[in-house]
């Protein structure tokens, strides 16, 4: 019978252990068993991804103006999305031999630079230019990893969602604003957790709820007033005499936090989640370490993964299985070490890569097969290529790896990784990674964000011409808290439009600024092991609760935080 095994991190040295189930997955896909702990491999994946940082750039084929995740540092050519698509270039072209006297990483970094990249990963999408690694979406602007969405803005994960705003993880739900993990909602402001739901305001963990504003923890319930049951003529009453000026709404949220935090909560934040554990999973079976993963099935160590059977270390994927250390793939099976690639199976260590199968170290390949580095190989030199290379990698210790940070095309501050494992510039440098030293930001603030009208009500068009202070230049603490702000912004029309279609005051902080505080509001992506807080006499138990877990709230935090049983037994 295999056993677990604990093992010391190669990189931040740190002691993790190793399953029987890893085990068995390992051997599965005949790969060895890791070096790294989960949390730096996560990080690799991490630092291979550049979702929001957006730069202008001359395509490198047709030379017009483009929006493209590659700043002004990437050397490789770089083409627009019309270019990248055309029959005007052949990837193939590019094609060489596998060097079996040097490393592969190695062969695929220099590999890397010379085959053209696409400037953002975002396919059959409509009027969305600033739109990334993302596909079918319409009339979207600034969001991230979404699909078949309309009319959204400034927000990841919109999967079949319309007019959502600010918003992260809505799953076909319509006229969303700061809100976060939600399915089947309908015109709600500022919630999280909370499904089949309509018409709620400041509202956590209410699924099949209506007509609510400031609640947490209700049943299907219907005209409540921070869970305080009212009539439907008492709620309306008290909704008209919101002002929905932005100091109000600022005062609003601290008021509902301060409300949250009183009342128990589930240990994870999710549904329907069985014999599972993580933050933010739902519908899924036997996830071990699984952060926003849904749909999923014997999966482990995911983060923003759905749809995943039978797969490990996923970061940024979409209906995969029998994958390994994958990042920003969709659609594919069999497949190890590959990134920003949809609708691939049994291939390896390849980037960019659409509609193929049985590739290995591959860049921008459309419908391929059997190719090693962008060289055709017959089906059999295929093969047998393939298992020499394989075993090269052991020898190396690169197989079963994913990507170093060292040969990401993304400086390190460009990547997500920074927003989960933040480091200094002095840290990534010493580190050997690349880190990148943006222009000084000199616009010209026309408005200061002190000045913005309270109310949307005295907002006019001007505003559109304006360019905005952000108000975490304020503040030394906050402004280094937001390495990413852009110290001043300018309203979208469409933006403006949705804050007067639901009477919303204007932010008063950049889109950047504002992504990394919905970002904030999520539990970290870390487990503690900890006890029920449960007091109470249940039906399983009788003063404190033994009842023990795996949970994204660690010890020191202030909410109550209670087992699956003593809080069913708790909510309305």
């Amino acid at each position: 019978m295999i056993q677990s095994e604990t093992k010391q991190c190669q990189n931040c040295k740190q002691d993790f252990t190793i399953e029987p189930d890893d085990f068995a997955f390992y051997d599965k896909i005949k790969v060895p068993a890791p070096t790294f702990c989960p949390d730096c491999r996560y990080q690799r994946r991490a630092a291979n991804r550049n979702e929001w940082n957006f730069y202008k750039r001359n395509c490198s084929l047709c030379g017009k103006s483009m929006v493209s995740i590659y700043n002004s540092s990437y050397p490789g050519p770089v083409y627009c999305q019309p270019c990248w698509w055309s029959d005007k270039w052949d990837p193939m072209a590019f094609g060489q031999d596998f060097d079996f006297f040097r490393p592969f990483f190695e062969q695929f970094f220099e590999f890397r630079h010379k085959v053209p990249r696409i400037a953002l990963a975002n396919s059959q999408s409509a009027n969305s230019e600033y739109s990334n690694q993302s596909e079918r979406n319409k009339n979207c602007y600034m969001v991230v990893a979404s699909g078949e969405s309309e009319d959204c803005m400034y927000g990841n994960w919109y999967q079949k969602s319309k007019d959502c705003v600010d918003s992260w993880a809505t799953k076909e739900c319509e006229i969303m604003y700061e809100s976060l993990n939600c399915g089947d909602c309908y015109k709600c402001f500022f919630i999280e957790d909370c499904h089949d739901a309509n018409d709620l305001y400041f509202s956590m963990d209410c699924p099949g709820c209506n007509n609510c504003f400031g609640c947490v923890g209700l049943r299907g319930k219907s005209y409540c007033w921070f869970n305080e049951q009212l009539t439907k003529e008492e709620f309306q009453k008290r909704l008209t005499e919101i002002s929905w000026a932005y100091e109000d709404v600022q005062k609003m949220k601290k008021r509902v936090a301060d409300f949250w935090v009183k009342h128990p909560r589930r240990y994870y934040q999710g549904r329907k989640a069985i014999n599972s554990t993580g933050e933010n999973i739902g519908y899924d079976k036997n996830v071990r370490y699984g952060f926003n993963v849904r749909f999923s099935e014997n999966t482990s160590y995911a983060q923003d993964a759905w749809e995943a059977r039978d797969c490990m270390d996923l970061t940024e994927t979409l209906d995969n299985e029998l994958d390994y250390e994958m990042e920003g793939s969709g659609w594919g099976a069999k497949c190890i070490g590959m990134a920003k690639s949809w609708y691939n199976h049994d291939s390896h260590y390849s980037e960019l890569n659409f509609n193929c199968h049985d590739i290995f170290g591959c860049m921008s390949l459309r419908k391929k097969s059997y190719c090693i580095f962008n060289k055709q190989y017959s089906e059999k030199e295929y093969h047998i290529l393939k298992e020499k290379i394989i075993e090269h990698m052991r020898k190396t210790k690169e197989w079963g790896e994913f990507f170093p940070i060292a040969i990401s095309p993304f400086p390190y501050n460009d990547t997500i990784a920074q927003d989960y494992f933040p480091l200094t510039k002095n840290e990534v440098i010493a580190r050997g990674w690349e880190w990148f030293d943006r222009d000084a930001r000199d616009y010209k603030v026309t408005l200061p964000h002190e000045k913005l009208p309270a109310k949307i009500g005295d907002v006019t068009d001007s505003i559109l011409q304006e360019i905005i202070s952000c108000s975490s230049q304020d503040s030394e603490k906050e402004k280094a808290s937001h390495l990413r702000c852009a110290t001043a912004f300018r309203l979208h029309p469409a933006e403006l439009q949705f804050y007067r279609r639901f009477n919303l005051p204007i932010p008063h902080k950049c889109s950047a600024c504002r992504l990394q505080e919905r970002l904030a509001r999520r539990n970290p992506r870390k487990l503690w092991h900890r006890q029920c807080m449960c007091d109470k006499n249940h039906p399983h138990h009788t003063g404190r609760c033994p009842n023990e877990f795996e949970t994204s709230y660690f010890p020191d935090r202030p909410e109550i935080v209670y087992c699956e049983s003593c809080y069913q037994a708790e909510v309305a």
